[in-house]
Order: C-alpha cells, then structure tokens, then sequence
C-alpha cells in the first residue's frame, strides 16, 4: 500500500498525490541540488513510472500539470547539457506548507 496525503489528494487527485509524495522523499532516492534556496530533483517522467508502476507516463504528466498548475511545484529544465531535457522539481512554499502539514492516506 501506498502512503500520501489526503490534502493533496482532495485538491489535484490520488494520481497528484502520489507524484507529489514520490518528489517530496525524492532526497533519499533523486539527484537533487540546491538553488535559490529550495531543493530541487532532477527525475523524469519515466522514472517516475517505473518507482510507481501504477503509473502510466500520461498518468504522470497529467498530475505533474496539475501540482505545477496548483502551485505546488515549479519544473524546469536545469541541466547543462544540451541533450538532457529530463526536468527537474522543486516545491514552492505553498507546497511545502501542504505537504508538511497534510494527514496521510493509505
């Protein structure tokens, strides 16, 4: 069973709230920096379909949209390379103030 949380679930969707709980542990499993003082993760929308198989990759980018399109998470393209287009995922405040005070679902 899956863990995430019910705010984030009520407002955007199970499918959102799983990506968003799958970004906000990403420190343990992501590649992540620091910039402007947030983390960000670097993690493509594949991966995050193979660490939750449930997932489609359509399924994926539709809850991506709607945390960005919430607010809850800013993507953008970071890496130096040309060829690298993998994006990667930071959480705004408001974000961090939902999944820090949201109860958990299983």
């Amino acid at each position: 069973m899956y863990t995430f949380r019910g705010n984030i679930a009520e407002k955007f969707g199970i499918n959102a709230a799983v990506v968003a709980e799958y970004l906000y542990a990403g420190e343990r499993e992501l590649e992540y920096m620091e910039l402007a003082d947030r983390t960000w993760y670097r993690c493509s929308l594949k991966t995050m379909t193979i660490d939750n198989p449930y997932l489609s990759v359509d399924m994926a980018k539709r809850a991506v949209g709607k945390l960005r399109d919430g607010g809850i998470i800013r993507s953008e393209k970071l890496s130096k390379s040309g060829y690298d287009h993998t994006n990667w995922y930071c959480f705004t405040e408001y974000g961090e103030n939902l999944m820090e005070g949201g109860a958990y679902n299983d």
